[in-house]
């Protein structure tokens, strides 16, 4: 029997544990596994690949781990690329929504000042990494957590890589949420028209069992009833659509501004208290901690392990992930990555055409994919003049007196992971 190799970028990621025990319990698609972790942090990925090798032990799969500390040992030989990096780490994020309240424009992780800063740091690495793909593993799939996800996985596109899909949790943490209020499982069938961009996707139609059922998900909604639905619920009903919960900083921007100056720390300062207690608790423990559901990015694992599962097998389940659009979007660029509902088998992705995005979603996806073009383009050619484009384009920046000192902090801020821009 082939062994299937994985290639962790990142090994010392929060969530490589749950990648690790959700390969074992369905070791049976897979056969033999062997899995390179890589990270630049060795003591952090010490940490993390030693709970990785306790629960592979416990669980009697044939999975075999190693540390690598090269993207050449980690790539060499992959069947699967898996990346998960996070380029400046935690403090990094932590700097880039600070500059989000200093500047009063609503921030998290992907959004405004974050996704631009993000990206930057994150790009020149993927230039790095899409070369030796290319030449160490050109027909590995590579599966791209690291956000921004769509723009990271677009770039490496960009880069020469063939094979490439983002991965988003968003998806399967929505489903979740429905299946526990619907009352449905992994057994039923149901298909929700989730596409747009990742973050920012859209659900006008959800069908249970061969019915309809998004009228009745709009009607029994409560106002800000989950973090997947953090909206007023007449807004949702007026929309006549799910919006993803990232368009709370576009639909209620003034809320979540009001919200974010007056709390006492960031998000991501208390994702860094979060990854410290996880990490201590990962020295000692042989299995996942409850704690880690308290991550934004709790499940994201799942979602790649079914995504592997399809792709190994040909089982052709539908998955919900960041591809080349191809059409499936009209309103969007043909060969720019979206988020779609896509069907997966032996080695193919193929998104599904679920129609024109609801008219009042499809001016702001529209904006926001030009956006993420321009920021693309900044970065490749290292152009100031482009990155200040892209910011003017941005519908929560959009304002020369907000662009332009924003665009010399970022610059500033995030110099030493920087080629100079002109």
């Amino acid at each position: 029997m082939k062994t299937v190799n994985f290639g962790v970028i990142g090994g010392g990621s929060i969530f490589s544990p749950e990648l690790v025990d959700l390969i074992a319990k369905d070791i049976g698609a897979f056969g033999r596994v062997n899995i390179r972790f890589m990270d630049v942090d060795q003591g952090r990925q010490e940490v993390v690949c030693g709970l990785c090798e306790r629960i592979a032990k416990k669980s009697g799969a044939p999975i075999s781990i190693s540390y690598v500390d090269s993207y050449e040992q980690a790539l060499e030989g992959c069947d699967y690329i898996l990346i998960q990096f996070r380029i400046g780490g935690e403090d990094m994020r932590i700097d880039d929504e600070l500059l989000g309240k200093k500047y009063k424009i609503p921030f998290v992780e992907t959004v405004s000042v974050c996704g631009i800063a993000t990206f930057l740091r994150t790009y020149y690495e993927a230039e790095k990494l899409a070369r030796l793909i290319v030449d160490k593993a050109p027909q590995a799939w590579v599966l791209n957590f690291a956000n921004p996800a769509e723009l990271v996985a677009q770039a490496l596109a960009g880069c020469g890589v063939k094979k490439v899909i983002g991965v988003c949790n968003a998806s399967t943490r929505l489903i979740g949420f429905l299946k526990e209020k619907f009352h449905f499982g992994d057994e039923d069938d149901y298909f929700m028209t989730w596409r747009g961009l990742n973050h920012l996707t859209v659900v006008d139609s959800f069908q249970l069992r061969g019915k309809e059922i998004l009228p009745e998900i709009l009607r029994d909604m409560q106002d800000y009833e989950s973090d997947r639905t953090p909206f007023p619920a007449e807004l949702c009903r007026e929309l006549g659509f799910l919006p993803n919960q990232y368009f709370q900083y576009y639909f209620l921007e003034r809320e979540l501004i009001g919200k974010e100056q007056q709390a006492a720390q960031v998000r991501s300062q208390l994702v860094k208290e979060i990854n410290g207690e996880l990490l201590a608790k990962y020295k000692t423990a042989d299995f996942v901690p409850e704690a880690l559901t308290r991550r934004g990015g709790y499940g994201y694992s799942r979602t790649v392990v079914e995504a592997i599962r399809s792709l190994h097998t040909g089982d052709r389940r539908t998955h919900y992930l960041v591809t080349e659009n191809r059409g499936a979007i009209p309103e969007l660029p043909y060969e720019g990555f979206v988020e779609a509902p896509c069907v997966v088998g032996k080695n193919m992705v193929r998104p599904i055409a679920c129609g024109r995005l609801p008219a009042a979603a499809a001016p702001l996806i529209g904006a926001m994919k030009a956006f993420e073009t321009e920021l693309i383009a900044a970065a490749e050619e290292r152009s100031r003049t482009r990155l200040l484009r892209c910011m003017m384009i941005h519908p929560l920046i959009g304002d020369y007196r907000i662009a332009q000192p924003l665009l010399e902090d970022i610059l500033s801020h995030n110099a030493p992971y920087l080629p100079e821009f002109h």
